[in-house]
């Protein structure tokens, strides 16, 4: 079986993408919202939901 790598996903609260490898966050508006709490995550990313 292939050794599967974990996908570390990104910090901010209303998102679900996969973050960037040198970062805590998918993009700088995820970073930029930190911890701020929405219903909609607007970082643009193709694989957010």
């Amino acid at each position: 079986m292939a050794d599967e790598k974990e996908v570390k996903r990104c910090a901010h609260p209303g998102c679900g993408c996969p973050a960037d490898e040198d970062s805590d966050y998918c993009s700088a508006y995820c970073e930029g919202a930190g911890d701020t709490a929405e219903i909609d995550c607007e970082c643009g990313c193709p694989t957010c939901h």
